[in-house]
């Protein structure tokens, strides 16, 4: 089978090595198996090891950032989304994510700001769905920052 059979098999452009797409594909999906085994460590080498191999593609910082998010770690999972988006300023699911990340922070206008900017970017991508749907969510008062309680 070659990559004009299967795309799977194409390989991951300017990566260090020949990495194809299925190769990229289960390693980063192993990395999320760690993580929903709640071994974060296991799961962080496999995301950094990916993004050695692949430093110009925004997909495994995504994914490392996924996982701080995920850890509460707002801060460095805003790095790494920032790291993608210098990768690929043109992601709007890159964009929806650090907006995510922006809102859980407490930083709404910053936040908005960048979710709207996702969805200028594709009108039907799953990341324009997604800043979308977080904007809804903002907008009828279920995402942070909630108010408080007296």
């Amino acid at each position: 089978m070659t990559e004009q059979d299967s795309p799977a098999l194409s390989l991951i452009q300017n990566s260090l090595v020949p990495v194809t797409r299925l190769q990229a594909m289960l390693m980063l999906e192993s990395g999320y198996l760690w993580m929903d085994l709640n071994n974060f460590d296991r799961a962080r080498e496999i995301f950094m090891g990916a993004i050695s191999l692949m430093p110009r593609s925004e997909i495994p910082q995504i994914a490392l950032g996924t996982m701080e998010f995920n850890l509460g770690a707002h801060e460095k999972a805003l790095a790494a989304f920032r790291r993608a988006q210098k990768i690929n300023p043109r992601s709007s699911l890159v964009r929806s994510h650090c907006g995510e990340v922006l809102l859980f922070m407490g930083k709404v206008n910053e936040a908005l700001k960048e979710l709207k900017a996702a969805v200028e970017i594709d009108a039907y991508s799953d990341g324009t769905k997604f800043a979308q749907a977080l904007i809804d969510a903002h907008n009828v008062g279920v995402l942070p920052p909630l108010p408080k309680a007296d």
